[in-house]
């Protein structure tokens, strides 16, 4: 035997098997029953006929039990399984609910291959949140080809002329990045970005991609796909930054939350939201001042 959760299990047999022996005697019992009504049937002279009688009679009435007793364990075997299932459910929403909705963490740096999975996944609206969008402007005819096939994306970025005109923050960003060249790099990925969704807007003759941006330094990125329904889930990546970066990143998925308890990822779209003054789970939400427009 070996510890199982809570409870010792045979080992090599998973419960709800210990009645299956019991079904195969069963149906060994029905062949041998429907052997000897044969027998008797087509050799009546091999015993008395009253003893024929009587052992055609008790086989029948025993064939009849032991069908409705193995039909029951069928039902019973079925039962379990569905018990089962709906068990194993709700252990998995209630971990999600112990985690806030948080199913994977870790801290390799494998964003482009992350992003590129929530990006083909997606099949409304995407969200792509960041600072300088440096790898996600590499990323422009991935972003175009899902737009063009109906995604409407929501890319999400620093202002760099805020960044330009703020007295220091150049110097900053160049720090906290330890990258001297950040600032035009970023003002290169915010112009590739909006050229991008200005061509693919005017192909499309509506607003598919449409780009944001916030006058603050996030600590934060996220890729995250259907916001505001059930099936929300992404990609949420903290920036520890400096001579040795470090990225801790969390795979985050739905469950059904409150406003005592919310999931992570709501609370992380509401983040984005106040950043660029935009409703991502509102059907036709307004703009603010500062998001742009990019027809």
């Amino acid at each position: 035997m070996r510890p199982g959760r809570g409870r010792w299990v045979v080992s090599g047999q998973r419960p709800g098997e210990a009645g299956r022996p019991w079904a195969g005697g069963g149906l060994l019992v029905i062949v041998l029953g429907i052997s000897a009504n044969l027998l008797l049937t087509f050799a009546p002279d091999v015993v008395p006929a009253w003893v024929a009688s009587a052992v055609v009679v008790c086989t029948s009435a025993t064939l009849v039990l032991v069908a409705v007793a193995v039909l029951v364990q069928r039902l019973r075997q079925a039962s379990d399984a569905e018990a089962a299932a709906a068990r194993a459910v709700k252990e998995a929403e209630a971990r999600r609910r112990e985690l806030r909705g948080v199913v994977s963490a870790g801290k390799e740096r494998v964003r482009g291959a992350e992003f590129s999975e929530t990006l083909l996944g997606a099949r409304e609206r995407l969200i792509i949140h960041g600072v300088g969008m440096t790898q996600v402007s590499r990323e422009v005819d991935l972003i175009r080809t899902a737009a063009l096939s109906g995604l409407e994306i929501h890319i999400v970025m620093v202002d760099p002329r805020w960044l330009r005109r703020t007295r220091g923050m150049a110097g900053a960003l160049a720090r906290y990045y330890d990258n001297p060249q950040m600032l035009g790099q970023v003002e290169k990925s915010h112009r590739d970005i909006v050229t991008m969704a200005r061509e693919v807007n005017a192909e499309c003759h509506e607003e598919r991609v449409r780009v944001h941006t916030y006058r603050a330094i996030s600590p934060f990125g996220a890729a995250i796909a259907e916001p505001g329904t059930p099936e929300v889930n992404g990609l949420i990546e903290f920036h520890v930054t400096g001579r040795l970066p470090r990225r801790i990143r969390f795979g985050v998925e739905y469950y059904q939350d409150d406003a005592r308890d919310r999931s992570v990822v709501s609370q992380i779209i509401d983040s984005i939201s106040d950043l660029s003054g935009y409703n991502f789970t509102a059907t036709n939400p307004d703009r603010s001042r500062d998001a742009e427009q990019t027809p």
